[in-house]
């Protein structure tokens, strides 16, 4: 009866309701439990009766995850039946492994998740009886062994700092099927441009749209390689600069009041870009006795909302007239902030329309940024940059 207990509390750990634990093995390395399925019969696939003759069994070994801190090795004996009406021999299948797996899924995934995380190989290989080989195998198989993935038809382009204000790499995305396609050292026009003649032609000439900031750098990479009609500034930056215009001048209205009032008008920073429909009649009404109070605050206001809703444009022809009318505004306004930003649009006039045509954003990139830090975070002392760049390909790409 305690035996019984025991299988019963083990098959409760594995969570696989189509076996039943037969038979268990305490060796010094590992722990051993033979499985069955709980049928005891199986279909024909030729004449379609039930089988319930076992003719002979086989045993298959399948890795799992350890159990109690002990590396676990499941042996399924599959069972092959005689079949009374045609006299053919099937063997039983099992939905829950393929035929070919000598590992479970869930063991594969957490393995990799954890060595990606930073945890160290060798003892991640202990403690799931495998070797130091298979878990860097499992782990960079996504990777590509950190070659680089073709170029497609729309990347994305951003840099990340290996050492914040000293080395930069810069990372390339396949925008269409979200996954990294390079990492490598150096954020210049002349390293993005040797990377890219390092490409084969054919994969250069696919390339149609290449989304990217405001840096000369890589504006310069791209109309070298690509040319000038692929470049593209997505929604994100412009909109950034022009949130940074206004609260320049939350700033300079904040100057102009007493300690009270400007930690009140602090609080409502979040809620300046905000539609009406949003806010509640309170909000509203603060805001619309701030904007009466400050003429300068009311322009850059109107202006960035009406920035941020050109974005919602479809059609190329009228979204280029108003996004004239947008830069002439703030060109002639007194507010110095607006007159900056007046000046980037014009500068980058051309591939902020081709947005509108587009409809690409950097997104993904800067969220593979994000993850590329958790990963330098976690992984301190990586200093192999060959290793460091499997590692974000491998982490990075789809699961």
């Amino acid at each position: 009866m305690p035996v019984l207990m025991d299988f019963h509390c083990i098959e409760a750990l594995l969570e696989l309701p189509e076996f039943r634990v037969i038979h268990l093995e305490m060796r010094p390395q590992q722990l051993e439990l033979h499985l069955e399925r709980r049928e005891t019969s199986i279909v024909c696939p030729r004449c379609q009766t039930c089988c319930s003759r076992v003719k002979e069994s086989r045993p298959r070994c399948i890795r799992d995850l350890p159990i109690l801190e002990h590396p676990v090795m499941l042996w399924l004996h599959l069972r092959r039946f005689a079949c009374r009406g045609c006299q053919h021999r099937p063997w039983e299948t099992s939905p829950t492994f393929g035929e070919r797996v000598k590992w479970t899924e869930r063991l594969y995934h957490q393995v990799r998740a954890e060595f990606l995380r930073g945890c160290p190989g060798n003892e991640r290989a202990r403690r799931y009886g495998l070797s130091a080989r298979t878990l860097f195998r499992w782990t960079f198989a996504r990777s590509r062994g950190g070659r680089p993935r073709k170029l497609g038809r729309a990347i994305g382009i951003d840099e990340y700092a290996r050492r914040k204000g000293h080395h930069y790499n810069t990372l390339i995305v396949d925008l269409d099927s979200g996954q990294p396609i390079a990492t490598f050292k150096g954020r210049r026009a002349e390293d993005v441009i040797a990377w890219c003649n390092s490409r084969p032609q054919a994969e250069r000439d696919r390339v149609e749209v290449v989304v990217g900031d405001m840096s000369k750098a890589y504006f310069a990479a791209v109309k070298a390689v690509f040319g000038e009609q692929v470049h593209v500034i997505d929604r994100f930056p412009v909109v950034q600069q022009a949130v940074e215009a206004l609260d320049e001048v939350l700033r300079s209205v904040q100057r102009q009041l007493d300690p009270e009032e400007a930690k009140a008008l602090k609080k409502l920073r979040k809620r300046w870009l905000k539609s009406a429909d949003q806010l509640h009649v309170d909000a509203l009404i603060a805001r619309y006795e701030w904007r009466r109070r400050f003429p300068a605050l009311r322009e850059t206001l109107n202006w960035v909302q009406d920035l941020r809703k050109w974005f919602d444009r479809k059609y190329d022809k009228p979204a280029r007239e108003a996004l004239v009318k947008l830069i002439e505004r703030a060109s002639q306004s007194v507010q110095e902030p607006l007159q900056r930003i007046a000046g980037t649009l014009t500068r980058w006039f051309d591939p902020i329309i081709r947005y509108i045509r587009c409809r690409y954003s950097n997104g993904l990139t800067e969220g593979f940024n994000n993850k590329i830090k958790l990963i330098q975070r976690m992984a301190s002392g990586l200093r192999n940059a060959h290793k460091r760049r499997k590692r974000i390909l491998a982490w990075c790409g789809a699961p």
